[in-house]
C-alpha cells in the first residue's frame, strides 16, 4: 500500500473528519481511507439499477424497508 501526505487541509474538515471517524468507530486514518475509496472507486447505481436490484430481491421474497431504500439511494449519489 502507498502512503500519502495532506497538507494545508482545513481545520473544520479535520473535525468532522474526527466526528466520522468517532460515529463509525474507526481511526481518523482509516476513516479517510474510506472516504478517499468512496470519492475515487466506488461506481454509481442508477435509479434503473436500484430498481432492478429491488425487483430481484422482491422475487425471492426479500423486501426491503424504506431505510434500505434511502440508503441505497443515498450511497448511489456519492
Amino acid at each position: 500500500m502507498a502512503t500519502i501526505t495532506l497538507k494545508n487541509v482545513p481545520e473544520e474538515t479535520i473535525a468532522r473528519l474526527k466526528a466520522r471517524a468517532t460515529a463509525n468507530n474507526r481511526s481518523m486514518n482509516r476513516e479517510a481511507i474510506e472516504c478517499l475509496v468512496r470519492a475515487a472507486g466506488a461506481p454509481s447505481i442508477t435509479v434503473e439499477q436500484l430498481r432492478a436490484r429491488h425487483r430481484e430481491q422482491a422475487a425471492r421474497g426479500i423486501w426491503l424497508d424504506p431505510d434500505e431504500v434511502d440508503r441505497f439511494i443515498t450511497e448511489g449519489q456519492r
